[in-house]
């Protein structure tokens, strides 16, 4: 009998979002006559949504490690690097896949530690999955160029890198020469999206509770993500007041689901606008498919971006999305059929904007408002695109290549 491949996998924390989902997935999925996983995870912040839940109900086992969550200390994250050393040596694996800034630094200095002391031809695999990257947009240029000297210098030992798009293995290996990019896969995101395909009653109930003013005849504009600087919602309720004040008969209601450090000042910055009536502040919520049921549109205003999970959900639930021109968001949306005067692009599945230029956000909504019905064919291409595109039969069987590759 083959003894199973086994995979220590590390993230910095299962907070809401792509890379939880992603890896929790991978955790279920994966063949377990053929691979035995033990997920590592740090502590979830105070203002963040816990998807633990999620790895629980399906009866995956993880281990806390507190320190490794995503707040920066030289004390916790010393302690951190012991207790993933210990749990290395106990569970002697055979690849260590890390996934996350923090994670994967402190993940692939454990495996290069424990590799320093073995011989060659049993040493640890090390994989690093880049979602995003933290180069530029979520620090100052000394620290963010900090960041990129230290992915550097983990790429000399990391066996493979994993992006999510090709898009992002150019900004890896090209713009910061992160890595050769022989060393660099392109994997897609992957996930059980036949939630959010299917048609439900869920969405009514939801925007009956959310605007229980005029849910019938109201057009709702969500946005999804965490309340914090790098997805700039701040863009997102200037073109809100921009729409309002072109709205005529139309009447609008904005949603913003997640919560965050900037939760308090994004409702007093609506306040300051003249749009805190029109706007509504969800927090968190675990029906997602509802709550894509009950929008007409899907923005995302971030200034950096991997794949959002928040745009391909949206597109298997068969909603137009308008999304700032990040990361991978073009390769999300697809080549460009044209671009408007206005300033905004018309692609494939969606339109994308600049980044931090909430009136041509605003002149794009309205293009969707006034295009409804070739706004409904677009997002109906795109919703068939995201479910083949994005399935998680697809993400396990690429993963499952790669780490055969890495043992032969």
């Amino acid at each position: 009998m083959i003894a199973p491949i086994r995979i220590l996998r590390a993230i910095a924390r299962l907070n809401i979002g792509g890379p939880a989902i992603h890896v929790i997935s991978l955790c279920d999925r994966l063949a377990r006559d053929r691979y035995q996983t033990r997920l590592v995870c740090g502590k979830v912040g105070a203002h963040e949504g816990d998807m633990s839940y999620l790895a629980m109900g399906k009866g995956i086992d993880f281990v806390m490690v507190e320190n490794l969550g995503r707040e920066l200390s030289p004390l916790g994250d010393i302690s951190a690097l012991k207790e993933l050393r210990t749990l290395a040596k106990e569970f002697d694996p055979d690849i260590i896949h890390t996934h996350t800034a923090k994670a994967g630094t402190l993940g692939r200095l454990t495996g290069m530690s424990l590799n320093a002391v073995r011989r060659k031809r049993s040493r640890i695999r090390l994989v690093h999955t880049f979602h995003g990257h933290v180069f530029h947009s979520y620090f100052g240029p000394l620290k963010s160029l900090a960041f990129v000297q230290v992915e550097r210098f983990l790429a000399k030992f990391t066996d493979r890198i994993v992006v999510v798009s090709p898009l992002q293995k150019k900004e890896i290996c090209d713009k910061y020469c992160i890595a050769d990019p022989a060393k660099v896969r392109v994997i897609p995101l992957g996930f059980d999206l036949q939630g959010f395909k299917a048609r439900s009653d869920s969405g009514t109930a939801m925007r009956k509770r959310l605007f229980p003013a005029a849910p019938d005849r109201i057009t709702v504009i969500g946005i999804v993500g965490r309340l914090t600087g790098v997805k700039n919602h701040r863009m997102f309720l200037e073109a809100a007041k921009g729409l309002l004040e072109a709205s005529g008969d139309q009447v609008y209601g904005f949603l913003i689901v997640g919560d965050g450090e900037l939760s308090e000042e994004l409702m007093n910055y609506a306040k300051e606008l003249g749009v805190s009536r029109a706007v509504t502040f969800s927090g968190w919520q675990k029906d997602m498919a509802a709550v894509y049921n009950a929008m007409d549109v899907v923005v995302l205003t971030s200034l950096n971006e991997g794949t959002p999970v928040t745009l391909i959900e949206a597109m298997a639930a068969r909603k137009p999305v308008v999304a700032t021109e990040v990361g991978g968001v073009p390769d999300l949306l697809g080549s460009i059929d044209r671009e408007e005067i206005e300033g905004y692009k018309v692609a494939e599945r969606g339109l994308l904007v600049p980044s931090a230029k909430p009136i041509i956000l605003t002149k794009a909504l309205l293009h969707l408002n006034k295009h409804r019905e070739w706004a409904g064919e677009m997002a109906e291409k795109a919703s068939q695109y995201a479910c083949k595109q994005f399935s998680v039969e697809r993400l396990v069987k690429d993963m499952e290549s790669l780490y055969e590759e890495l043992m032969l």
